[in-house]
């Protein structure tokens, strides 16, 4: 497969083909998004690093305005748990709710985020594909 199909498909992959993240998300009231979870995959921890694959480009693309950060711990110490959360934000960084992550598979992740945010689907006539 050549270079510029591959790159093809993954710009396809984040402007058109994820659908469940194709929203426009209402800046007037969510200015950002705060993820925190562990470096290492284990203890609950790959649905959230599946949605940052995954669905967080998608999310990202069709709200350039919105404010992404993403914060993985390493963490040596078995016997210390890390917080595995999204914080959506409001204005001043305000703190408007937060969603546990932790044991939850990507889709079931933006599921949730879905039903937190204030938000409206992209119309079809709006979707980028190349």
């Amino acid at each position: 497969m050549s270079s510029v199909k591959k790159q093809l498909e993954f710009l396809n992959k984040i402007s058109y083909n994820t659908k469940k993240a194709q929203i426009f998300v209402n800046s007037e009231k969510v200015t950002g998004l705060k993820l925190l979870f562990q470096w290492q995959n284990h203890d609950g921890h790959m649905g959230a690093r599946k949605f940052w694959h995954e669905y967080l480009p998608t999310l990202q693309y069709y709200n350039p305005a919105l404010k992404i950060d993403l914060l993985r711990l390493k963490n040596d110490k078995r016997d210390v748990e890390v917080p595995c959360k999204i914080e959506i934000l409001g204005r001043e960084s305000k703190i408007l709710d937060t969603i546990n992550m932790q044991y939850k598979k990507d889709n079931e992740i933006m599921d949730d985020l879905l039903l937190k945010l204030d938000h409206e689907v992209v119309p079809q006539d709006q979707l980028v594909k190349v």
